[in-house]
């Protein structure tokens, strides 16, 4: 889920354009061009489907991680370890999107086979948007559940609020639909609200407060004490992501055609529903973004200033034009 709203009145910025941008400013980094080509499809996709938090707005910390020697531009990402339906990865210091897609489809192709396969993956950086990693899971027809900790361990160490300390971990739940419907996928951060928010709702009820630190807590367990086994070296130390994903093939419990079916019977009646107060219509998760990528793709990306003003300035810097100012 975006921390950035969608502001649809802000100029538009073709997505290519942007894609290129981020290529080329990743390989100035000194990411591989195969590297660099893949990591800036996923931010560019990011963007398109409106979480723009997670999109090319992260592009200038990615490359300071690289420049300060926080993240490794060059991982040799790998396997560990592996036994029957567990495979454990290493992410070598280099961004997460590299060994989430990595560690995901790994779990498609053992699910293939098994039925079910568990990932985990440590030492990376930062996930990103981890709807990502679930589509690419409901693309292949599968069921996925992916966990991420964003910083491990976890900062216990000075006084404040649990939430607080608790970080805000991802969680992304997708789940395969016919063909020609999106998925049904929930990509969110566990924390309920921000700070000042989470005040205003505890002088109504703590109830609310109560259930998204189950939240959190449910994506630090998930992550964290497996993280804390691992024995690989840690050589990089902005790297402090781990992950945790299930992939489930619905092949193996039944007739897949008959999940699909019943997800779009699902579909249909929730759309006939009445929507939460303050909202036009009803929709499961995973269509208002797939909306975006469709009115994106062929209207552009609605960024704001200070969104592109930072890429420009990372364009100075590292000497890469700004693509979406030019015909080029």
């Amino acid at each position: 889920m975006a921390i950035t709203p969608v502001d649809y009145t802000n100029p538009r910025y073709d997505a290519k354009a942007l894609r290129r941008f981020a290529e080329e400013a990743l390989c100035k980094a000194g990411l591989s061009n195969d590297h660099a080509t893949e990591l800036a499809d996923y931010l560019t996709a990011t963007d398109l489907r409106g979480v723009l938090s997670h999109g090319t707005r992260q592009l200038p910390g990615y490359v300071r991680s690289f420049q300060s020697g926080q993240c490794n531009p060059r991982p040799n990402v790998r396997i560990y370890r592996e036994a029957g339906a567990v495979v454990q990865w290493d992410g070598d210091g280099g961004m997460g999107h590299l060994v989430s897609a990595r560690a995901i489809r790994s779990a498609v192709s053992r699910a293939r086979s098994m039925g079910i396969c568990l990932v985990t993956a440590t030492h990376c950086g930062h996930t990103g948007s981890v709807g990502n990693w679930t589509r690419i899971a409901t693309g292949a027809g599968m069921i996925c559940l992916y966990y991420s900790t964003p910083v491990s361990p976890l900062p216990f160490d000075r006084p404040q609020p649990v939430v607080e300390a608790l970080n805000n971990p991802p969680v992304s739940f997708g789940f395969p639909s016919s063909e020609g419907e999106p998925p049904v996928l929930i990509d969110m951060g566990t924390h309920l609200e921000l700070p000042e928010a989470m005040r205003q709702i505890a002088e109504i009820s703590v109830l609310p407060l109560i259930k998204g630190l189950a939240y959190q807590v449910t994506s630090v367990m998930m992550t964290w004490p497996v993280d804390a086994q691992s024995l690989i070296k840690r050589r990089f130390p902005g790297a402090t992501s781990s992950l945790t994903a299930v992939v489930l093939d619905p092949a193996f419990i039944g007739d897949p055609s008959d999940y699909t079916r019943t997800v779009s019977e699902l579909r249909q009646k929730v759309h006939a529903m009445h929507p939460l107060p303050r909202l036009d219509r009803t929709l499961l998760p995973g269509e208002i973004e797939a909306e975006r990528e469709a009115d994106f793709s062929l209207n552009g990306i609605p960024l704001d200033d200070a969104h592109i003003q930072s890429l420009r300035e990372l364009g100075d810097d590292l000497g890469v034009p700004c693509y979406w100012e030019s015909d080029g």
